[in-house]
């Protein structure tokens, strides 16, 4: 399976496409700094698109001839941003028009109706210091849901490095019983999801 992989030099990204290469598939990473990516990431079925998401024809290069994409955006900013929502846009723009279906999209805990799964304490973290994240991410859950297209959104709690575990927790509105999922862990389920396709139209919590 060839997988367009966007934000691919972040930390669930470059989890996406180590795994992917790993387990065989064919991956195509569009980044802005190609030198970003990490050298483990270096195989002949890895090409890299070297682009940007405000520029249609560069977000179709990267799109035309995969079987799904994997939409990994976001800030390191506290500042009002619209990084995710635009970037969505231009993706599901690209995968109309390349007639590419399968779209998952790296959203939060605590966004849409997960709302009422958070605790207090972090209704209160969202609210006061997550705000412009939960704000761009509220407005990119909603496009990829008008999308038409055959979408996961995926919820991760609190994201930490280190190896997966394979044991995690996956549902619509459930609760974090530690607040933590390696990245790793995402990178997992987003993969083993693309082949049993059991999520498609679901927004779904992962957490341990």
């Amino acid at each position: 399976m060839k997988i367009a992989i966007f934000g691919a030099s972040g930390g669930i990204g470059s989890e996406c496409l180590r795994q992917a290469l790993a387990q065989g598939h064919e991956a195509r990473a569009f980044v802005r700094d190609p030198a970003r990516l990490a050298p483990q990431h270096d195989s002949d079925r890895l090409s890299v698109v070297t682009g940007d998401l405000s520029a249609p024809a560069d977000v179709e290069a990267a799109m035309r001839g995969c079987d799904a994409a994997i939409c990994a955006l976001g800030s390191r900013s506290l500042a009002a941003t619209k990084v995710r929502r635009e970037g969505t846009a231009a993706i599901i723009d690209a995968m109309a028009k390349c007639d590419v279906r399968r779209l998952f999209v790296i959203s939060a805990m605590g966004v849409g109706e997960s709302w009422r799964s958070l605790s207090l304490f972090n209704r209160f973290f969202f609210a006061f210091f997550l705000k412009a994240a939960r704000e761009d991410h509220e407005a990119q859950e909603s496009l990829v849901k008008a999308s038409g297209l055959d979408w996961t959104i995926v919820r991760p709690s609190a994201l930490v490095d280190g190896p997966g575990t394979g044991d995690y927790q996956i549902g619509e509105l459930i609760r974090a019983a530690t607040s933590k999922i390696p990245r790793a862990d995402v990178a997992h389920f987003i993969l083993r999801d693309l082949a049993e396709k059991k999520w498609i139209g679901k927004a779904v919590t992962i957490t341990n």
